[in-house]
């Protein structure tokens, strides 16, 4: 039996390159967007290796998941006093993952003068979480 005409195609699932590209765009919008944590005793800064952190990585890949349920559910508001919040307490805390980033990876871009903002490395070629 044929497909009728104008019938909508089957939607086809995207590959697991396009949904690792779509997770590290995620990330590196998101964090454009989230002002920058203070370096104190009591905080890290943001790494822009990010991805050279395994714990980092599992963390931002929770997020990103409930983001998406989020985006889906109009729950931002939520999503940001439920996951982000809690995540980004270890993720800055100063034994989380980019505790060392003090000295190692640490590049804080200050050319915005309004409200600095993390940065982020590009992630290398054929990098898989």
């Amino acid at each position: 039996m044929s497909e009728a005409p104008g019938a909508p195609d089957e939607l086809e699932e995207p590959s697991e390159q396009e949904l690792i590209d779509e997770f590290v765009n995620w990330v590196e919008l998101m964090v454009h967007d989230i002002e920058s944590v203070p370096d104190d005793p009591n905080t890290r800064y943001w790494c822009p290796r990010w991805w050279d952190h395994p714990e980092a990585v599992n963390r931002l890949r929770a997020l990103h998941q409930e983001y998406i349920r989020a985006e889906g559910e109009n729950t931002l508001s939520s999503w940001f006093i439920y996951h982000w919040d809690g995540h980004a307490k270890t993720l800055f805390a100063p034994t989380g993952p980019f505790e060392l980033c003090r000295t190692k990876h640490n590049f804080y871009d200050r050319a915005e003068t309004y409200i600095p903002r993390l940065v982020t490395e590009a992630v290398p070629e054929n990098w898989v979480p």
